[in-house]
């Protein structure tokens, strides 16, 4: 299971996602997690400290998926 911690900040009509990936086995952070706004091609990878940051549109459905692990979708509107 991966756990997603995240921080917003808001811009004109869109929302800056950063947050963290973390394995919930260990809490230790996921290198090279796939982090995607749903139903688009917009996303990123998580860095050596499970870290990311997206720019998407308000309320966006974020795919983030990890080799061995089970995908986790989450509502960006839910998660704040």
């Amino acid at each position: 299971m991966l756990f997603l911690t995240t921080v917003f900040s808001l811009s004109a009509q869109n929302i800056q996602i950063k947050g963290v990936v973390v394995s919930s086995a260990d809490n230790e952070p996921l290198l090279g997690v796939n982090v995607v706004v749903k139903g688009t091609t917009n996303g990123t990878m998580t860095d050596l400290d499970g870290q990311f940051t997206l720019s998407a549109p308000d309320q966006s459905i974020l795919t983030i998926s990890y080799i061995g692990f089970k995908p986790l979708v989450i509502n960006s509107n839910r998660i704040r």
